[in-house]
């Protein structure tokens, strides 16, 4: 393997191994709690732009299968059709994995993807570092200097949102449809929805929901990357959507745009929420769960409208994982319902838009 740099924006520079695409890359650098899930993990549109440092010291143990495709653009064994990540960042990694579902290695994946990988790192060093001075920006290179790409985090929803509609109808079907507003969604949320019966309309970010009002049981606004202040367009169109008083469920991303779109606000957390061990409570049933995450940015639970409450908070740091106006029957939570990877103890809540 080749000598190759992590950068970061404050001068450090780490030296390591590559071991994926020979090749050059930056973005914001991240880490992730997962001990497993990385095929998920790297083709979940929400790490678009970022640099991932797995904590986990060993990467790639069980290789990487093949896609299975369930219906255009849904596989049922990925998150999407790509992998999202600008690079990665591990401790160690296996070139000889061992899974009977198995087509390669990690390494070779990275490759045919062209996306550049760094290993023999003190993952545990660096992510200390992040939790101390929160997440910097960064870049893997052979060169000995840090090198920038300002356009890595620009539009970053437009860049993984499909730009036409598409449909798909459940196996078994409760009768109801729901409009799905894609700014980057996880197949497993698609797959959640289909496996409780509903059809599912998915449209680009910038579409209006208004548009299939009398049509659909509900909106569901997806997971997805960056500040959600970027997403103008889709705030104003969910603003359109809750005045038709259309039944809302928003995910991740979707939490926070539809908290901007009541008059929250949100706002960029140190080094954020990223792995699928979160404990969350749910207060008003004070029920704990674990639960999947992969968020940078949280919603400011004390700036909710009159009329919506506080629904899940964070128990390791409190902050905002949900709201909840059942008169308007307006849903969203900052974790991942449906997991993938990770717990499925919370994917109840995509059952609210039957009521």
């Amino acid at each position: 393997m080749q000598k190759t740099y992590l950068h970061l924006e404050d001068g450090t520079r780490i030296e390591g191994e590559s071991f994926g695409f020979d090749g050059a890359t930056s973005g914001e650098v991240v880490f992730s709690t997962g001990m497993t899930g990385y095929p998920e993990s790297l083709t979940d549109p929400s790490f678009a732009g970022q640099i991932l440092v797995f904590t986990y010291p060993l990467l790639g143990n069980y290789g990487v299968p093949r896609p299975r495709i369930l219906a255009p653009h849904l596989l049922a064994n990925f998150e999407s059709e790509r992998i999202w990540v600008q690079g990665v960042v591990v401790s160690s990694h296996l070139e000889t994995p061992s899974h009977y579902q198995i087509e390669k290695s990690l390494s070779q994946w990275l490759k045919a993807q062209k996306i550049p990988a760094i290993a023999h790192i003190d993952t545990r060093a660096l992510t200390q570092k992040i939790r101390e001075k929160g997440v910097m920006r960064g870049s893997i290179s052979k060169g000995k200097t840090f090198d920038w790409d300002e356009s890595i985090l620009s539009d970053l929803v437009p860049k993984v949102s499909l730009p036409e509609q598409v449909i798909y109808e459940s196996s078994r079907p409760n009768g109801k449809t729901v409009v799905l507003l894609d700014c980057g969604v996880k197949h497993g949320i698609l797959r959640a929805l289909l496996s409780r019966g509903y059809s599912i309309i998915r449209v680009p970010y910038d579409a209006d929901p208004t548009d299939y009002k009398g049509k659909v049981a509900g909106v569901v606004c997806s997971n997805g990357p960056g500040d959600p202040k970027d997403c103008a367009v889709t705030i104003e169109h969910i603003k359109k959507a809750l005045d038709a008083h259309m039944p809302f469920l928003g995910v991740c991303l979707g939490h926070q745009l539809v908290a901007l779109a009541m008059g929250a606000d949100t706002y960029k957390l140190p080094y954020g929420h990223r792995g699928i061990n979160q404990p969350c409570l749910d207060v008003l049933s004070n029920k704990a769960y674990v639960t999947s995450q992969n968020h940078g940015y949280a919603v400011n639970g004390k700036t909710l409208p009159n009329g919506s409450k506080e629904w899940f908070i964070n128990l390791n740091d409190n902050t905002n994982e949900g709201l909840i106006n059942k008169e308007q029957k307006i849903w969203s939570t900052q974790f991942h319902p449906e997991g993938h990877p990770g717990p499925f103890d919370t994917e109840w809540i995509f059952s609210l838009l039957e009521l």
